[in-house]
């Protein structure tokens, strides 16, 4: 007999238009500096002859930036952008919700209209930008030998110890007191789907895995994670490169810098990505990835009870410091209650 809850599935709504891409992730820095420092060590490239106090960084692609650093006597998630799939969205998006289309601000111009999730997040919704040039990278995998198909002979791989070519922004992870109504926000708003949900013993969604909506075309397993907590805030920010070598390349290089390891390498098993993390200067996980999911608007989510046994298939242990303290379990709200009990469970008790 199965132990499986029978699961409260999330309720799917009318978008006001289907966002098509994530462009960027914004955050106040007190020492933007510092910040600026570990962005390039991570991978990502500063954009020069920028007006105004911001710093923007850019990866390999076509967007102008995918992260902006205010500096600011706090540290703080200020929100995200998105891309609309063409300007009559954004006329749309405007006449629904009441905010006047405005011309967007740092690199690469067009226009936006900004929301704000439930949360306080400013979200802005652009289009009509100047694309950058792209960056000259490798973009195919290297030759691979198999036990039954050699494709490499004569000829070794080797690697260069420098920054992970980071080629785009995939995903940013937030934590909300609020969960059924940001999740309905993001759907409504942006045209978000589930991929994979996540839910306490009783059945009820605690936390997420959400993709945006491009019909046919497939898209990254998450370009958006969700997760209940007692207070908002933003968990990790996810950047993808080519392949598990790129993935490892760059952990060698930022092990001879001053920045910390957080865990990895690893595979996920929810979006299935090769991963390793490590923590900005004020301790919020930083993601390089590769050889993640992609689904088109037809997959059907799966329910899954939340555990740390859900996270990865292989790789080390999560580091003890995430198990919440046995306080917060024992005080946690009704809704928080069962989500901490299971994240609190060793996943792989063999592991030290």
């Amino acid at each position: 007999m199965s132990n499986a809850p029978d699961f409260q599935r999330i309720e799917h709504v009318t978008p006001i238009i289907k966002a098509d891409e994530l462009a960027f992730v914004r955050f106040e820095r007190k020492d933007a500096d510092q910040m600026a420092r570990f962005l390039k060590d991570f991978g990502l490239i500063p954009v020069a002859d920028t007006p105004g106090p911001s710093l923007y960084f850019r990866a390999t692609g076509i967007l102008p930036y995918q992260v902006e650093i205010i500096p600011s006597d706090r540290d703080y998630f200020v929100g995200a952008g998105y891309l609309a799939k063409s300007g009559a969205d954004l006329e749309t998006l405007s006449a629904a919700s009441g905010v006047p289309i405005e011309p967007a601000d740092g690199p690469g111009g067009g226009k936006r209209v900004r929301l704000i999730d439930p949360d306080g997040s400013l979200i802005d919704v652009v289009a009509g930008f100047t694309p950058a040039q792209p960056i000259e990278t490798r973009r195919d995998l290297l030759a691979a030998n198999t036990p039954e198909q050699k494709n490499r002979i004569n000829k070794g791989v080797r690697t260069s110890v420098c920054p992970t070519p980071v080629h785009r922004l995939g995903h940013y992870v937030i934590f909300t007191p609020d969960f059924a109504t940001t999740v309905n926000w993001y759907m409504k708003w942006l045209g978000f789907l589930p991929t994979d949900v996540l839910t306490g013993a009783e059945g009820v969604p605690c936390g997420g895995f959400f993709r945006l909506n491009r019909g046919a075309m497939p898209t990254d397993h998450h370009n958006l994670a969700v997760f209940a907590a007692l207070e908002k805030g933003v968990h990790h920010v996810s950047l993808e490169t080519l392949d598990i070598d790129e993935v490892g390349q760059g952990q060698q290089y930022l092990k001879n810098t001053e920045w910390k390891h957080f865990w990895g390498l690893g595979r996920h098993i929810l979006g299935s990505q090769l991963f390793d993390y490590w923590l900005d200067p004020t301790g919020l996980e930083w993601e390089h990835y590769a050889d993640g999911d992609v689904m088109t608007e037809d997959f059907e989510e799966g329910y899954f009870l939340v555990g740390r046994n859900e996270l990865w298939a292989w790789g080390d242990d999560l580091p003890g410091e995430t198990r919440p303290a046995p306080e917060a379990v024992k005080n946690a709200p009704p809704h928080l209650k069962g989500l901490l009990e299971a994240w609190d469970k060793p996943a792989r008790p063999w592991l030290p």
